[in-house]
């Protein structure tokens, strides 16, 4: 065996002594003819010898249960090359090989041998052994040929066929990197110790060995099959000889590997590549027709084809419907002069319009830079839902005589009206009528293949498990790097959601793909470390660590970095802030609502803002909207609706007049609200001024606002005693809200003072003595969030390993999509009433209190309606060492009345909530109550 071979099966056998290494070699080698297997009279052989021969086409891939129909190995070999050869050609960007470091003509003998390849290692006695089980009447065609199949396997685990695949190319002398990509097929790259301290089955071989061969005198026929399945798949793919086969580098990998999953995945479906029936031994089928058919049952949408590489004003108006302001031209003048791709960070105050500059930058950049997609990510589901439509409006104006592909990425993407509009009326099979537009496509409604689409509007967790140790974080990598990437309030985000972003942002920039950032502002540190991160630098040449222009524009070309500050054609506004008690506050609000005026009140936890509703309500006040995260969907959705309208951008006098809009944390995030008067609770700068961004924000409109609201104020609530509130400090700690504190001035200039405060918050300064206990504590949860992000994070990006032993194999879906945020865990509910007789029903104000039966389940609308009742426990009953036992008591109480809504698609798995007749439960010593107005209301229950 070559020497290299040798020491590369050492390395992934994890042998610990040369007893077990010769053991593992001993398994492999051949006679001393046949040793060097790079010879050219031995690649001759392969070639002249490339045809199958009728042993190797018994082999099966693929059966029913019933045992009734089959699939060959090779034809499904075939089936995968085809589909691989189609998303070459009509998928693919123009881009993908030079990012794989590869010419085009590389890439596609490289993705067809993988094809034809992937699966070798179900050419193995184990896999056969235990696929003959389901077809037993193929076993005879085996024996036909002496492929002898032994009844027993002492540990069928040890070879899985990706494994299997792995080897077997190492064995027949394929170059390592190519082989490593076949063992990642399934999602998980192999594991080097994977193949270390094996059970023996006799004194000469380990347990493994019988489950390649079978037996000693099997051997030889099983690798005269390999080397006629390895010699036909360098002939098909174009190949003459190994060393054709490229090395390839890490993200070569990765891409490759999502690449393999997905082709694998198409042509694994057996509605468009159908098994055949036991009966058909001798096979005569029309590969070309049969790979036609598959592919057009499939109907893979056109891919996003941009054209416009520079700023047009004329097409920015066809497509949105006015005339870009001059910050909009500004920004999308310089991202068009862009030589190479890069990363771009766009900082502009609160309403300026930085969703039309990056739709219209990701437009320029797709085109310029041969990517076929946008990603665009957002802090949370309500936000993604409220861009959405944004989104899919500019999208349909992109597809000009081409249908292409759009996803909601989300856990309650279904429960979008929008979204769920669109999609009622694609099937699986898309029949190609649309003559332009974007359709959702069902294939890509599954998780992890939701990225895979040309449009995809999702929460920013989709796009941070780029860098999470996930099973197929593959697919995810192939998807983003066809795009180009938005994410929108890059502020939102702590120190360990940071950890992924960055990570995330090394990789996308080792693929160079074009990124778009957008803030209201950051904090000069976090500003360079995401440029650093893209540009996997860990210091930058060009020094940006001074400038507090504002509104700033940041973009890299190549490896050079550059600032611009932007024109501002908005005149600055003005705020006046005043501390206030909380009793002085009410008095506020009351004198401005006489008046007529709109005031928005932001407070830092759902419980405050459920006590201020209360008490303003006692004050008699009629006009009052709370609104925050805990109701159920509709309920949500109805109450954000009817903000939009009464306090929105295109809100009328009557309707605002009197208005009071009392919420938590979700009014500061990517709602376009206008208040006449602002009163707020104490929270980080950056934050704080996004609350401000809702005060007087829209002035182009002639609103008229009451005397004395024609200053913006801005009503800083404070206690007496000048303590932090204790929900405020276990947000956002003591440290920020100090520095907020200080530094925050009797009045401020938007947007002229807000990159000035926040970079005086977070540029750290000696802490006063006062403050050194706050400062200490704030460094140590940072440091604490950043080493428990490492516990999932992905390898760096600029690694010259290879992907083994790059992922976590046993993390869950539903781990992983909570492991990308910090701390408390989210658990999701559907809430429904159950009577004392153990009847069920919806709330009574949904659907009008309906009643369940067993009839209702198989009516996919009202299962539909059910999904939605869906509700966030809140984060006391979400504690680490609480939420198991949470959701374990929910399960106890609701099993027995909800065994059968396991049938249901919409309700498998989920948990249900029940509340009795008067809309309350109990839960691990908590008291929970609901109503339309309030949402969720929580106390502990205190025993005598």
């Amino acid at each position: 065996m070559p020497s290299h071979l040798v020491h590369e099966l050492h390395q992934i056998s994890g042998a610990k002594n040369d007893i077990n290494h010769a053991e593992f070699t001993g398994i492999w080698a051949e006679s001393e003819k046949q040793e060097n297997r790079k010879t050219e009279k031995q690649e001759n052989i392969w070639m002249e010898t490339a045809d199958l021969k009728p042993k190797d086409k018994v082999l099966v891939a693929k059966a029913d249960r019933a045992g009734n129909y089959w699939l060959p190995l090779y034809l499904h070999m075939e089936d995968t090359a085809g589909i691989m050869k189609k998303l070459l050609q009509e998928y693919l960007s123009d881009s993908f090989s030079a990012m794989c470091g590869l010419s085009d003509i590389e890439l596609e003998k490289t993705a067809l041998f993988l094809a034809y390849t992937h699966d070798l290692g179900k050419a193995s006695a184990a896999f056969q052994g235990k696929i003959l089980k389901a077809v037993p009447s193929c076993h005879q065609r085996l024996e036909k040929y002496g492929i002898k199949i032994p009844d027993l396997f002492l540990d069928g685990k040890k070879s899985p066929h990706a494994l299997a695949g792995e080897n077997i190319l190492l064995f027949l002398g394929c170059p390592y990197e190519i082989a490593i990509v076949v063992g990642a097929h399934h999602g998980v790259p192999v594991e080097k110790m994977e193949l270390s301290n094996q059970s023996l089955l006799d004194d000469d071989y380990p347990a493994y060995w019988k489950n390649y061969f079978g037996s000693k005198e099997d051997e030889a026929i099983w690798k005269n099959i390999w080397s006629d399945y390895f010699a036909f798949a360098m002939q098909k793919s174009g190949l003459q000889t190994i060393d054709e086969l490229p090395s390839l580098h890490r993200q070569a990998q990765m891409l490759l590997t999502g690449l393999l999953i997905m082709a694998d995945w198409i042509a694994s479906n057996t509605k468009w590549f159908p098994l055949l029936s036991c009966d058909e031994w001798e096979l005569d089928i029309d590969l070309e027709e049969r790979i036609e058919y598959g592919w057009e049952a499939f109907g893979m949408p056109e891919v996003w084809q941009p054209t416009n590489q520079t700023f047009s004003e004329f097409f920015f108006r066809q497509t949105f419907g006015f005339h870009p302001r001059e910050l909009q031209s500004d920004v999308l003048k310089t991202i068009s002069s862009v030589n190479q791709a890069g990363i771009v960070i766009l900082e502009a105050p609160m309403g300026c319009g930085k969703t039309e500059i990056a739709l219209t930058a990701s437009e320029l950049l797709a085109a310029k830079f041969n990517r076929t997609g946008l990603f665009f990510g957002l802090p949370t589901q309500a936000t993604a839902n409220g861009i959405f439509q944004r989104v899919l409006d500019w999208a349909n104006k992109q597809s000009y005589d081409m249908v292409s592909s759009i996803q909601l990425a989300h856990g309650s993407a279904m429960l979008n009206k929008n979204f769920r509009d669109l999609e009622s009326g694609i099937s699986e099979s898309f029949d190609g009528e649309e003559d332009e537009g974007v359709i959702v496509h069902r294939w890509f409604c599954g998780k992890k293949q939701s990225c895979l689409a040309d449009f995809v509007v999702g929460t920013v967790d989709q796009f941070l498990m780029a860098a999470l140790k996930r099973k197929h974080v593959m697919l995810l990598h192939l998807g983003l790097s066809q795009k180009v990437v938005v994410i929108d309030e890059v502020h939102a985000y702590d120190a360990y959601m940071n950890c992924y972003l960055e990570r995330a942002l090394s990789w996308l920039g080792m693929y160079q793909v074009p990124v778009i950032l957008l803030s209201a502002t950051l904090p000069i540190p976090r500003r360079n470390d995401l440029i650093k991160a893209y540009l996997n630098e860990k210091k930058l040449t060009t020094d940006l660590t001074m400038t507090e222009d504002y509104p700033l524009l940041s973009w890299s070309d190549g490896r050079n970095v550059f600032q611009k500050r932007l024109s501002y054609d908005n005149t600055s506004k003005k705020i006046k802030i005043e501390k206030v008690s909380m009793k002085n506050a009410f008095h506020e609000v009351l004198v401005t609502i006489k008046e007529g005026g709109c005031v928005g009140i932001i407070l830092n936890t759902v419980k405050r803002a459920q006590d201020m509703a209360d008490q303003l309500r006692s004050e008699a006040v009629e006009r009052l909207l709370l609104y925050h995260a805990q109701y159920i969907f509709p309920d949500r959705a109805s109450k954000e609706e009817e903000l939009l309208k009464l306090a929105g951008k295109a809100s009328k006098e009557n309707e605002r007049s009197g208005l009071v809009v009392v919420g938590s944390q979700v009014l500061e995030q990517s709602l376009d609200l206008d208040f006449d008067l602002l009163v707020t609770d104490l929270c980080p700068m950056d934050l704080l001024l996004q609350r401000m961004g809702r005060l007087h924000r829209h002035t182009e409109h002639d609103r008229i606002r009451p005397p004395k609201t024609k200053q913006a104020r801005c009503l800083l609530l404070e206690a007496d005693d000048l303590t932090f509130e204790e929900g405020a400090k276990a947000i956002y700690g003591e440290w920020l809200l100090s520095r907020t504190r200080d530094v925050l001035p009797k009045s401020i200039s938007l947007p002229e003072d807000i990159s000035p405060l926040v970079q005086k918050v977070y540029s750290h300064p000696e802490p006063l003595p006062e403050e050194e206990d706050f400062y200490r504590k704030f460094l140590e949860k940072r440091k604490s969030q950043q080493n428990r992000a490492k516990g999932f994070l992905l390898k760096s990006a600029k690694s010259k390993d290879n992907i083994h032993n790059l992922l976590q194999a046993g993390i869950s879906d539903a781990m992983a999509e909570a492991s990308v945020r910090d701390g408390i865990s989210s658990v999701e509910v559907l809430v429904m009433v159950k009577d004392k007789r153990g009847c069920i029903s919806f709330l009574p104000w949904q659907n009008g209190g309906k009643k369940i039966s067993e009839e209702d389940l198989y009516h996919a609308d009202i299962c539909r309606r059910i999904a939605e009742q869906r509700l966030r426990l809140p984060s006391v009953l979400c504690q680490p060492y609480l939420v198991e036992k949470t959701i374990d008591e929910i399960e106890k109480h609701s099993s027995d009345y909800i065994a059968s809504w396991q049938k249901s698609v919409w309700l498998k798995g989920e948990l249900v909530l029940f509340f009795n007749e008067n809309l309350e439960c109990e839960i691990n010593g908590y008291c929970l109550k609901y109503n339309r107005e309030q949402g969720l209301l929580t106390s502990k229950i205190l025993y005598s």
